[in-house]
């Protein structure tokens, strides 16, 4: 790994950079690489288009646009990581929290070029020749993957909006009614009074307190949404605090720097500093003692709907048009427009004035980071759910991201499978997009598809927009319905395999969800993905399809053909390229040869009843092993090592195998597992089963 720091300078010679011819000009720095026909491109996190980036122009400059089209230079987050694999294979990391302009072939088509308008950037070059060793120096430098509290990776259900606790109470009785698994529901912006963050409407939530406990008890936690921008309102107590202590961002003009967003008129406070920080994450005290265990922090990037200047510009074409006729070239009343971010002025901890565009990617990243000063005041030692929308590198280490305002289109269902793998080589291990898209109508095919995707998204969210069509599991008829429960059932049967594999990756710095390629030199598909070790997953993302094709790499692979989590109907796959059918009701999840996955029953939901039973499926021609990983679940405990393993190797003995268990057990941890029960298949697609019982 290469580090080369590059200062800021005028038109001085800088450092020679690997792989990259660098200019200094007057607006910045520029770095050029040609690209040879067969290279590929991965990286850059949360960005639309193929996993390979080849061929597009990626702007990293979070921004809150709510119309995800292929077009679109840029979304909520700046993750500025790439990984060149080719001829000479090396990842890139450009740590710098402005724009950053990324040409990967869009102007020149072998030709990557990068601009940055500065030149006060650390740029890092890895040159490993293993693509996961690449990741893996990249995470050693910007750190460890965020790890939330077991119970997030159960299924999450969230709508714009659930206004009221009766509707939300309705809601979750009817999860458990009909036997639908579910541990989250979200609160949308109308649980405020008028919009206003760290407030709670006394008319539809009249035992706040209360009513959390009420759900918690039928295993259900309550998220609520915190947006930045505080109401400017007189007697408002986060307002008037926020103004006596000088902890809102300023105007390059005069005064404070004056937003509309959902409030109205408001002011955003300036995470740069570490006081705001503290101060932000002591205004979390009400929820978080009322048993709130996790937020999603929406809008951070910030998002502008209009300014006063804005306000007071439109009106000043209304009334010129009054008496000049339309014109419709002088209207511009469009959100989030750069002038506003060029206006906006913050403040470090050293007193010194800082324009906001050199640090606007940093804005959803110190949101996050107040939002854990308060978990760690009011809820010392717990790990927390904490989603956001903008992010930026280092976000990684202390949240989960969505991927924002997409669409029920198939196109964004692809799109979610690209984006799971390109965040997760990023370091943004605990993310998804909102299943069955949270723009337009969608539909009992797109829904079930999207819901079987679901089970192998780490952050496994539901979510629809006010006004679009309701897209609760049940909303949709009863056959619908019964595939979708049988999908998440399965989710949840895996858990003993996804927490393990999770926090195996954690460990060992590996993207937990990641393309075939890095696994498999010669394999470049962009629809199918490792599910950690063992699990190839092969979502059908296409309408009206009745199967697919999939790329079976290297080695054999046991599909099998999934319908109900207790139910086997598997076959053995030589490598090669298939089209394999898969009605509806069908998902083709494939295990890879000498490998191991496990599954308990299903609960409602994570915590109902302790995992006693453990069912082992196996693929194993020669030797396959398998860790299975318990800890609390709800503390930062297993990092000074509070966690036990059960180690398990099948081994293949002519026409028999061998079992081996190994127990490491910490004190605090006991493994209650009781029975094993082993399902093993050959390379004929044979099965033994065997079942211990301690």
């Amino acid at each position: 790994m290469t580090v080369l720091p590059v200062e800021e300078r005028s038109l001085d010679p800088i450092p020679t950079i690997n792989h990259f011819d660098s200019t200094v000009d007057e607006k910045g720095l520029c770095l050029a690489q040609t690209l040879l026909p067969h290279d590929k491109v991965f990286g850059l996190g949360q960005t639309l288009g193929s996993l390979n980036k080849r061929g597009k122009l990626y702007r990293l400059y979070a921004t809150d646009d709510p119309v995800h089209t292929p077009d679109k230079e840029c979304l909520y987050g700046s993750h500025p990581f790439l990984i060149i694999v080719g001829a000479n294979t090396f990842g890139l990391f450009l740590d710098y929290p402005g724009e950053i302009i990324i040409d990967i072939g869009f102007t020149d088509l072998d030709l990557l070029q990068i601009r940055i308008n500065n030149c006060d950037i650390d740029i890092y070059v890895f040159e490993c020749k293993r693509i996961l060793d690449i990741v893996r120096e990249y995470l050693t430098v910007t750190g460890s993957p965020y790890v939330p509290p077991k119970w997030a990776f159960g299924y999450q259900q969230s709508r714009w909006s659930y206004p009221d606790e009766s509707t939300i109470l309705e809601i979750g009785k009817t999860f458990r009614q009909k036997g639908f698994p579910c541990d989250a529901i979200y609160m949308d912006i109308d649980y405020m009074d008028a919009y206003k963050v760290f407030t709670i409407s006394e008319q539809r939530f009249k035992n706040f307190e209360g009513f959390v406990d009420l759900m918690k008890r039928e295993g259900f936690r309550l998220v609520p949404i915190i947006d930045p921008a505080v109401k400017v309102e007189e007697g408002y107590n986060v307002y008037d605090d926020g103004v006596k202590k000088g902890f809102f961002c300023k105007s390059a003009r005069d005064g404070l720097f004056f937003a509309a967003v959902w409030p109205g008129f408001a002011h955003l406070p300036d995470f740069h500093n570490n006081d705001v920080r503290k101060w932000w994450g002591s205004l979390h005290k009400r929820l978080l003692e009322a048993g709130i265990e996790g937020f999603w922090n929406d809008m951070n990037e910030p998002s502008i709907f209009y300014t006063p200047e804005a306000v007071s510009g439109f009106y000043d074409i209304v009334e010129q048009m009054r008496h000049r006729g339309f014109d419709r070239e002088k209207i511009d009343f469009k959100s989030n427009r750069s002038e506003f971010f060029e206006d906006i002025v913050q403040t470090g901890d050293d007193g010194i004035s800082v324009p906001h565009n050199r640090i606007h990617n940093l804005y959803g990243f110190g949101m996050a980071q107040a939002t854990v000063e308060g978990f760690n005041q009011y809820r010392p030692g717990q790990r927390y759910l904490l989603l956001t929308r903008s992010s930026c590198t280092g976000v990684h280490r202390i949240a989960g991201i969505w991927t924002g305002d997409n669409m029920s289109w198939w196109e964004h269902l692809l799109s979610h499978i690209r984006m799971l793998m390109s965040l997760s080589m990023t370091g943004f291990f605990y993310s998804g997009a909102d299943l069955g898209g949270f723009g337009c109508d969608t539909h009992a095919e797109l829904m079930i598809r999207w819901m079987q995707l679901g089970v192998f998204s780490p952050l496994c969210r539901n979510h629809s927009a006010m006004g679009t069509r309701f897209q609760e599991p049940w909303a949709f008829g009863d056959k619908p319905f019964d595939i979708m429960r049988e999908a998440m059932r399965l989710r949840y049967a895996l858990l003993p395999y996804t927490y393990s594999e999770y926090m195996r990756c954690v460990r060992e710095l590996e993207p937990f969800i990641s393309p075939l390629i890095f696994h498999f030199d010669t394999v470049d598909v962009e629809d199918q993905f490792m599910y950690g070790g063992s699990i190839m997953a092969a979502p059908v993302c296409q309408s009206n399809a009745k199967g697919r094709y999939v790329n079976l790499p290297s080695v054999r692979w046991l599909l099998w053909r999934f319908r109900r989590f207790d139910e086997r109907d598997v076959a053995v796959y030589e490598p090669g390229v298939y089209y394999i059918s898969a009605e509806l009701d069908e998902m083709l999840i494939f295990i890879k040869e000498n490998t191991l996955v496990s599954m308990t029953q299903p609960v409602d939901f994570i915590g109902h009843r302790t995992c006693k039973s453990l069912t082992v499926i196996g693929f194993v021609t020669d030797k396959a092993t398998f860790t299975y990983y318990e800890d609390d679940g709800e503390t930062f405990k297993y990092k000074d090592g509070s966690f036990s393993t059960l180690s398990i190797t099948i081994e293949k003995e002519d026409d028999d195998y061998s079992i081996m268990l190994a127990k490491d057990e910490h004190a605090d941890v006991p493994i209650e597992i009781n029975e094993l029960i082993f399902e093993i298949y050959d390379a004929q697609g044979h099965s033994i089963c065997r079942r211990i019982v301690e």
